[in-house]
């Protein structure tokens, strides 16, 4: 595993940062919303951070499974 650093990262923090990724988006539709006073981008926002976490999670356990299945255990 230390010959792969990226895939060791993605396995101990990748639930993380992909929450973090979808709250980010979240708040930047919630910022949107605040300073055009347009809640549409809040509803945009919160669309579109619920869809990315689903991506991000779907990347994460494919890359678990690529890490279960592939990679000798030590």
């Amino acid at each position: 595993m230390n010959d792969y650093p990226m895939l060791h990262f993605l396995m101990r923090w990748g639930k993380l940062a992909a929450a973090c990724l979808a709250l980010a988006v979240l708040a930047a539709g919630v910022w949107g919303a605040l300073s055009s006073g347009q809640w549409l981008w809040a509803v945009a926002g919160a669309v579109v951070a619920v869809v990315g976490y689903a991506l991000a999670m779907s990347y994460v356990e494919l890359i678990r499974v690529i890490v279960d299945m592939l990679l000798p255990k030590p």
